[in-house]
């Protein structure tokens, strides 16, 4: 399949350039300032937060999903 798409191209690069930003501006509060704790700690939550969030979503999945003699019949 090689379907083209209109401003793929662009998105992305738009993409790239918004995540070095933000990369730069994440390391010179971490490193610059003395919001160096404040930062840590909410990356740490966000981590935490993401990771109980994706799990939690594992667990709902399995726990709806229909079982193998629910699907058969």
């Amino acid at each position: 399949m090689n379907v083209k798409r209109k401003g793929s191209k662009g998105a992305g690069a738009v993409l790239l350039f918004v995540s070095i930003a933000v990369f730069i501006t994440y390391a010179y509060f971490l490193l610059g300032t003395e919001w160096s704790m404040l930062i840590l700690q909410f990356t740490a939550l966000a981590a935490v937060t993401i990771l109980l969030t994706v799990l939690g979503w594992i667990g709902y999945t399995m726990l709806t999903a229909p079982s193998e003699e629910e699907k058969q019949g």
